[in-house]
């Protein structure tokens, strides 16, 4: 079943045209990956989903309530980890009861007691993933998560991504970085200014990276 339907969609930016009669697929209980060059789209379209901004023409349909991590941290750089994690559960409505079952499997349980400010970026990006997840979300939509990360912490989002679609989640995750996408991915939608490309699944391009795609897409 589909949880997202995006039907011949339009959106105009400061007029300008970047998606026209887009449309794509997002089943339920997947990884599906989105990625492309910068100035795609890939973002764009994440706010569209979540109604951060309004198509022009078309249908957005998207089933099930959902929770989106910026490619940007917003913490409260003042308060430790755990007060960020309470602070964040008073707004959205959460109860921080159960966060060690994902804290330790991201490896940052004994720090939450520490200050953000004194936090790397990936150890800021691992707890800001950590309050989308305490939302409980049927949809998590996550731009750009790896980004900037060290290889062991980029192994460990992997590791919560690969629980949450265990957990029944639908997970849509844009990245640059394609070898990550081919380990955690189970479809890859393609899109180049504001056009989807293709959409396959992962065993679909065994044999083939998803550089070399993207490479040859994206001199058509």
């Amino acid at each position: 079943m589909n949880v997202i339907e995006v039907k011949n969609m339009s959106k105009n930016f400061k007029n300008k045209k970047l998606f026209n009669s887009f449309s794509l697929e997002i089943e339920e209980n997947t990884v599906h990956a989105i990625v492309g060059p910068n100035g795609s789209g890939k973002t764009s379209l994440l706010r569209i989903l979540t109604n951060l901004y309004y198509e022009d023409n078309g249908k957005v349909i998207v089933k099930g309530n959902h929770a989106m991590l910026l490619e940007n941290d917003y913490l409260y750089e003042d308060k430790t980890g755990i007060e960020n994690i309470k602070l964040y559960g008073l707004y959205f409505g959460y109860e921080p009861v159960n966060y060690k079952k994902y804290s330790e499997l991201l490896q940052i349980t004994n720090d939450l007691d520490r200050k953000v400010s004194t936090y790397s970026k990936g150890m800021k990006r691992k707890l800001s993933l950590l309050i989308i997840v305490m939302m409980n979300r049927e949809i998590i939509f996550l731009d750009e998560v790896t980004s900037g990360v060290d290889p062991i912490s980029r192994v460990e989002i992997r590791k919560l991504i690969k629980l949450l679609k265990d957990e029944g989640k639908t997970i849509v995750i844009t990245s640059h970085d394609l070898s990550e996408i081919e380990k955690i991915a189970d479809k890859v939608s393609m899109i180049k200014s504001g056009e989807l490309l293709f959409t396959k699944n992962i065993g679909e391009i065994k044999g083939e990276s998803l550089e070399d795609l993207f490479i040859e897409e994206g001199t058509k």
